[in-house]
Formats: C-alpha cells, sequence, structure tokens
C-alpha cells in the first residue's frame, strides 16, 4: 500500500525554491492549507495533489512512499 509523504513534498518545495505563496496562487489551494499539508496535518486530495505535483515538476508518485498493511 502507498500512502502520501508529506516530508517527502515539503523537502521538494524547499529544494525547488518556489515559496508557498507562489503554489499557493498557482494551485488555487489556500496557504493555510497548503501550510498544513505539507506539516503532514491535513489530508491532500488528489486534485490537490495533482496540481501540487505540476507546479513543482514532479512525477505522480515522488510523494507516495510503502507501507506494510497490518
Amino acid at each position: 500500500m502507498l500512502v502520501f509523504d508529506a516530508a517527502a513534498m515539503k523537502r521538494r518545495v524547499e529544494l525547488s525554491g518556489i515559496k508557498q505563496r507562489a503554489i499557493s496562487e498557482r494551485t488555487g489551494i489556500p496557504e493555510v492549507a497548503l501550510s498544513l499539508i505539507l506539516q503532514g496535518k491535513r489530508r491532500c486530495e488528489i486534485g490537490e495533489y495533482a496540481s501540487i505535483c505540476e507546479v513543482l515538476n514532479a512525477e505522480a508518485g515522488d510523494f507516495l512512499k510503502p507501507v506494510e498493511p497490518n
């Protein structure tokens, strides 16, 4: 099973040099919501995920990590 890796997305944002405000403006995701997503405190909906990947020029699987099923 794959789950969203907020830490990987946050690292990519930091490395990209693109400010969260710019990502927010380009994706339509409110800055507060984006910040919470990057902190892993808010669920990243599929449309938001796709928009963020597009802005960061990332592949769809770049921010997913495998987990063992229970």
